[in-house]
């Protein structure tokens, strides 16, 4: 009970009052020209609850962790701005080294993470919201789901764009799995990712696909690729190759003429994947240890640590693989399997993990589904059916892959594996979508 108060108490209402009136005047300003609006509050409520329900795990189950460590810290640099405001600017601005550590004392507290640039990001930023919440945890976590939450609802939008008859169905993706709503809505690193996730794809699905804007939606772009390779960039290099791809189904698929296309498709789509490999080794030095000569060690180190006696009781095993190609294709099923959908039920060992298990039959459930109708082969087909089904498809099923290779911890793979969850939901609400439609005309 240590970071909840009576602070908490106060303020949090009285922010969540100030966030209700501003959001309603939001949607109903928006609601003639956009009707997907009707589902605004909703949605934005959903997000909030995640994050109050990260709030209290931390505090009243946990006793503190990863959230009320972050928030700690930011409190820290808050104390260092009033004790000495051109330092605390100094370190928000430009970062917090080992040497910067001078600049705090026992009045201000000394931060703990400041060895690694991705977790001093996001005490930074938190410290920067904190400031304007009087030092809450409960309201900065509240301000920050409110704050993030406009990533996602883009996101939402890019998909209804194309799929308007799914409005009600695709608010579950984005907004109803537990896990997402939980671990991406506070103070953890997943919130700012996830939200960045969901400007990135609507600024590119904007600027690219739709040609709108593109000077603008270029800049959103660079500034949610920042945040991403900053904070987690392994999300980065998962997002690279789908988009390049969704650009050249998105042109082919406007081709006219089906040997010109059939020639364009398959060049265009070797110069993309070619494009990808070139943007992630130029982006070597930043993506550090996920550079494209590291990538394979690095998994190969990880998921063995991951399996040290430490973990025993909450790992996993994919099989043993070696950093070359060959040895990962051999554990490509297991890795996607536990990318998808473990833990399974059976493997859950406390409230948390039975509630990921759970999540996760359902996932599966939906999977067997669409692979029953579609006789397994026909799902393949989906791939062209449309350049953002396509996007979603190879985004989430590569970046399961890569968290459950890398990934042998199941604590670690329900938070991990949040940013391809949506994507692969909404591929299945929408196939599913897709086949009800062809039956409904069959029939007719």
């Amino acid at each position: 009970m240590e970071h909840l108060s009576i602070i908490d108490l106060i303020l949090t209402p009285i922010y969540l009052f100030i966030i209700y009136a501003i959001s309603r005047t939001i949607q109903k300003s928006r609601i003639e020209i956009s009707p997907e609006y009707k589902h605004y509050l909703l949605a934005l409520t959903l997000k909030i609850a995640g994050a109050l329900s990260l709030c209290f795990i931390y505090t009243l189950y946990y006793s503190g962790g990863d959230t009320t460590g972050y928030f700690d810290d930011a409190i820290c640099l808050n104390k260092l701005l009033f004790h000495n405001p051109a330092a605390g600017i100094d370190v928000i601005i430009n970062g917090l080294t080992i040497e910067k550590l001078a600049y705090f004392n026992t009045d201000t507290g000394y931060p703990c993470y400041y060895r690694d640039l991705s977790t001093s990001f996001v005490v930074r930023v938190t410290s920067v919201i904190s400031l304007f919440c009087f030092r809450s945890y409960l309201a900065t976590s509240v301000i920050l789901a409110w704050i993030s939450f406009r990533g996602i609802w883009n996101l939402y939008r890019v998909f209804l764009s194309e799929f308007p008859h799914l409005s009600k169905e695709l608010i579950i993706p984005f907004f109803m799995i537990p896990s997402v709503l939980i671990w991406g809505s506070g103070i953890l690193k997943d919130t700012y990712t996830l939200s960045a996730v969901g400007y990135f794809t609507y600024a590119f699905y904007k600027g690219f696909i739709k040609y709108e804007n593109i000077i603008k939606n270029s800049i959103v772009i660079l500034i949610a690729s920042y945040v991403i390779i900053t904070v987690k960039s392994y999300i980065f290099i998962a997002l690279v190759p789908g988009s390049l791809i969704w650009i050249v189904i998105n042109t082919t698929s406007k081709i006219k003429g089906d040997l010109i296309r059939y020639i364009a498709a398959p060049l265009m789509l070797i110069i993309s994947l070619g494009g990808a490999f070139l943007i992630v080794n130029f982006l070597g030095d930043s993506l550090g240890k996920f550079s494209s000569d590291k990538l394979l060690s690095r998994a190969v180190i990880t998921q063995r640590d991951l399996k040290s006696d430490y973990y025993q009781g909450n790992s996993f095993d994919i099989g043993e693989f070696d950093n070359n190609i060959s040895s990962i294709i051999s554990v490509s099923p297991q890795a996607l399997l536990a990318g998808l959908f473990r833990p399974f039920l059976w493997e859950a060992n406390n409230v948390l993990m039975i509630a990921s298990g759970l999540e996760n039959f359902w996932f599966l459930y939906m999977t067997i589904s669409v692979l029953y109708k579609t006789k397994i082969i026909g799902f393949l087909s989906f791939f062209n059916k449309n350049p953002l089904l396509t996007f979603s498809l190879i985004f989430s099923l590569f970046f399961a892959f890569s968290v459950g290779l890398t990934t042998s911890n199941f604590g670690s793979l329900v938070r991990y594996k949040i940013p391809a969850e949506p994507f692969y939901v909404a591929s299945m609400i929408i196939i599913n979508g897709i086949l009800k439609k062809s039956k409904s005309e069959s029939l007719i």
